[in-house]
């Protein structure tokens, strides 16, 4: 149901789950502009508004629903920016409380009766950014980071989706609140409502937001050409030395290759039976992990892998054979069922997860032409051929490479 242009509502009864799951996203263009300014938003959300303008207010209204959980999350979605908000609450059908209509009148109050205090706001600021600084001594993530900024050739795509210390320092309270007005105006809105609810009930009660008309940027594929290889190593005083590879990979989610895209990627190093895990960290030892993940919304797929620095040469090499290996049909069709049946597992546990269904929702929202269900999903995995996986490996290029050089330990002498 729209309850706008550019503003939907989505209403999805499921009656095995006692709890209610509400989620409201706010979608716009990735950009270096806004993405701090909405980092901070998202924390401004979780702390106070106008209505419940202290920590102690706030908490007490929610522990009055019965402990409904509020929540919101920030992310990238291909050439997307998500802010989020997540509520959680108890079906009003096993308390004496209408803990549902409770619940979005507290998602009312938070959307449109912001805190606009500024000793709060400088608080939070201060508080994100000492988060992203400890974030950034997290070896793994800043290698990603590092990796992002080789792999992409946007700037902006290569931001992460929790801004940066640089972007946060630099933004004001006076520049936040214009943006979000902006934000609450033009960002396309898609409300999600899962659990045992009645439609009629849950329309009835988001019909008091009072939403404009907007249009927004709806495509949510980043795509990039194929670019000089990009290569960077650093120094760190480290133990474990990091060395992630991203490749180019042309399958997107809904793509004839995606199905395809899954299983190959499960086969080099998705799972723990896969050719990184199994030969370069079990059999060689070259690794203490040994893993890829791919996005299909940008293209990139990325091997992570955590060596000793004097492992360095072999390791690589010993990873792009993998991938030769996939390449040439180095593998069994025993490992193909094998890896099938690891994939149906994770996707019919994903269905007993309210918070992947709404996720699921979303993208059948975004891509309602491209959207796999069920019965196409296990259809195209059963279908995939051995041929399949080596022409799509075979489209696998290496793009950029960031290493993390640590201490180089020498095999002590008998």
């Amino acid at each position: 149901m729209k309850l706008a242009n550019g503003v939907n509502l989505h209403v999805i009864r499921e009656t095995k789950f006692k709890t209610i799951r509400i989620m409201v996203r706010l979608r716009e263009e990735l950009s270096r502009e806004n993405i701090a300014k909405r980092v901070i938003i998202s924390n401004l959300w979780e702390t106070t508004n106008t209505a419940y303008p202290t920590a102690q207010a706030f908490s007490s209204r929610l522990s009055e629903l019965y402990g409904t959980s509020f929540s919101t999350a920030v992310n990238k979605k291909g050439s997307q920016h998500l802010l989020s908000i997540h509520m959680s609450l108890v079906n009003p059908k096993f308390v004496g409380v209408d803990t549902l209509a409770g619940a979005v009148d507290f998602m009312h109050k938070a959307l449109f009766s912001p805190d606009k205090n500024v000793e709060v706001f400088q608080r939070e600021k201060t508080n994100l950014i000492n988060y992203l600084k400890a974030m950034n001594e997290d070896r793994s993530y800043y290698a990603s980071r590092q990796l992002a900024t080789l792999f992409f050739t946007d700037e902006n795509q290569a931001l992460p989706g929790v801004a940066t210390v640089e972007l946060l320092e630099s933004e004001t309270a006076e520049a936040v609140f214009n943006y979000y007005t902006e934000m609450l105006n033009h960002n396309l809105i898609d409300i999600f409502v899962l659990g045992d609810v009645e439609k009629t009930e849950v329309v009835r009660l988001f019909q008091t937001f009072d939403f404009k008309d907007r249009q927004g940027h709806s495509d949510i594929f980043y795509k990039q050409g194929i670019k000089d290889y990009q290569e960077k190593t650093e120094e760190k005083e480290v133990q474990q030395s990091i060395l992630q590879m991203a490749f180019a990979q042309p399958a997107t989610y809904g793509s004839p290759d995606y199905m395809t895209l899954q299983v190959m990627n499960g086969l080099f190093g998705g799972f723990a039976h896969s050719k990184l895990f199994m030969n370069v960290r079990e059999k060689a030892g070259l690794a203490y992990y040994a893993s890829s993940a791919f996005d299909s919304f940008t293209g990139l797929l990325r091997v992570n892998a955590g060596i000793d620095a004097g492992n360095y040469q072999q390791a690589r090499a010993l990873i792009l054979e993998q991938l030769q290996a996939l390449q040439s049909g180095d593998f069994t069709a025993q490992e193909v069922e094998q890896t099938k049946i690891m994939l149906k597992n994770s996707y019919f546990m994903s269905l007993d997860s309210s918070s992947n269904l709404i996720e699921q929702a979303f993208i059948h929202e975004v891509l309602p032409e491209l959207y796999i269900d069920e019965a196409t999903f296990l259809k195209e995995l059963e279908a995939v051929t051995k041929e399949d996986i080596m022409r799509l490996a075979q489209n696998l290029t290496l793009q950029a490479q960031y290493f993390m050089k640590g201490e180089v330990y020498a095999e002590e002498e008998l």
